[in-house]
């Protein structure tokens, strides 16, 4: 007799269902059909059960695997971290909020990573950072990041020629630096993994994702390699989140405002939907938007204050041939020419775009 496997239901997560269908199954088998399997005493009883729990945990096991293995299914945000290194994409977890500034630098050169006090809303004292060095007797256009610290991590791989930082720094704050044997120390140039252009001579490097964390490699085509002769280090800011937007920052002794723009964008806890829409648009390495879908997307994905909610997005067309309107509940009057601008330069040819209901 051949057995009718089409009749055992592995693949259900309710017990009773499982009980069921293993007892039907064997059933079927003439040397098994007699065997009490309704008495709860009786050992036939005592296998199905076992059988059938072991089967439970196995088939929410493989739900549960199957389901978080794909973007489009996955419900926790390590599984989409983990896409993200898979598709060699920049998912930020945590973000510190920033602000964009002109300062006047006077007398010395402002050091990277040089500290400005500031107030969060809250009354609680804080810090931003610049991560870029600025030449003393200048005014320069710099961006100072929200943080707890600044932290410096050793412990590079020659071998595969990378180091893995935590998700707890802002991943945009990420600078590598090698330092010779004669002490002479190189800032190395960050670029895009999709859009690699250098000015450095080859010395450059790219932050990605990977399980555990940040992957900052300067494994890349045509990099230079960093020789086991060097002292190699990272340095980023421990992100604080949301807690700096909005904050009123103070000058040091180095330099002072000439603009005063609100420091905003930080975020913690990033949701898995919000997460999902910045790997899917990341992971296409051509990063233009054709369908009314990519424009949701590229706009979930933009970074744009206000525009991390995808029940607040409407993008549809226009009446007129060509013409896509864009709206988002809420946005500001600044950040909605910011995302115009933003969508213009990832749309095809002859496409235009309007902010409109």
């Amino acid at each position: 007799m051949s057995l009718n496997f089409k009749d055992l239901n592995v693949a259900s997560l309710d017990y009773s269902d499982i009980v069921s269908s293993m007892t039907a199954f064997l059933k079927q088998e003439p040397t098994l059909a007699d065997l009490d399997y309704d008495n709860k005493a009786s050992a036939i009883n005592m296998l199905v059960n076992i059988l059938a729990t072991a089967t439970a945990y196995n088939g929410v096991y493989a739900q549960f695997g199957y389901k978080e293995s794909f973007l489009s299914t996955a419900t926790l945000l390590q599984s989409v971290v983990g896409l993200a290194s898979n598709s060699s994409v920049l998912l930020e977890v945590k973000k510190s909020a920033q602000s964009t500034r002109n300062i006047s630098v006077s007398g010395v050169t402002l050091p990277a990573f040089t500290a400005f006090p500031a107030t969060t809303i809250n009354g609680a004292n804080t810090n931003f950072f610049n991560i870029e060095e600025v030449a003393a007797n200048t005014v320069a256009t710099v961006t100072l990041y929200a943080g707890s610290e600044v932290v410096q991590y050793g412990g590079w791989d020659f071998n595969t020629q990378s180091i893995t930082l935590p998700l707890t720094v802002d991943p945009e704050t990420i600078k590598l630096y090698s330092v010779d044997t004669g002490g002479a120390l190189t800032t190395w140039e960050r670029v895009d993994k999709n859009t690699i252009s250098s000015s450095s001579l080859g010395n450059y490097y790219t932050v990605l994702n990977t399980v555990n964390g940040y992957l900052v490699t300067a494994n890349l085509p045509n990099s230079n390699p960093l020789e086991t002769n060097l002292t190699v280090y990272c340095k980023a800011i421990v992100s604080t989140g949301s807690a700096g937007n909005s904050a009123t920052i103070s000058t040091n002794a180095y330099a002072s405002f000439v603009t005063t723009e609100s420091p905003s964008g930080g975020y913690e806890d990033i949701s898995v939907e919000l997460a999902r829409a910045k790997v899917q648009f990341s992971a296409n390495s051509e990063k233009r938007c054709v369908t009314i879908s990519d424009f949701e997307t590229a706009i979930l994905a933009s970074g744009i204050s206000g525009t991390d909610n995808i029940d607040n997005i409407t993008v549809q067309n226009a009446d007129e041939p060509c013409v896509i309107k864009i709206y988002v509940d809420g946005l500001t009057t600044a950040n909605q020419n910011s995302l115009i601008t933003y969508l213009a330069g990832l749309s095809v040819a002859g496409v235009n775009l309007i902010y409109s209901e």
